[in-house]
């Protein structure tokens, strides 16, 4: 288990994290000082618990609307799966029905073939 320091709001805060994931702490700290900074800039100094808990509620808005916008990306997406699928079906149908009207075609045009072999056979013996 690591140990690195974190800066928010101007004060150091030690924390422990797994090894190798240091910079990923680091740089969410900083995103999440970033955030109190903003705060701080648009509504001065508050105190900082309520400065911490307006950064907290301010992220965790953000994460709501991410996760939102996930829920409707999915939704659209199994939306154009649905789709896809029937049109992969309608597909198939229209491949199955022109692959029998082959089929009568080449079955007509055998019926016709042998007609006319035997129309020829019955003109030879006149």
């Amino acid at each position: 288990m690591a140990e690195i320091q974190v800066e928010i709001d101007g004060r150091k805060y030690r924390m422990a994290c797994e090894d190798g994931q240091e910079g990923h702490v680091r740089s969410l700290a900083d995103r999440f000082s970033g955030y109190v900074e903003g705060l701080k800039s648009e509504f001065g100094q508050v105190g900082d618990v309520r400065l911490t808990v307006m950064a907290a509620l301010t992220v965790m808005d953000d994460l709501k609307a991410l996760e939102d916008e996930l829920k409707d990306a999915k939704s659209a997406l199994d939306q154009l799966s649905t789709k896809s699928n029937k049109l992969i079906a309608d597909r198939d149908q229209l491949e199955e029905n022109f692959a029998n009207q082959v089929v009568m075609i080449a079955e007509r045009v055998e019926t016709l073939a042998k007609q006319l072999e035997l129309d020829a056979e019955q003109d030879e013996q006149k």
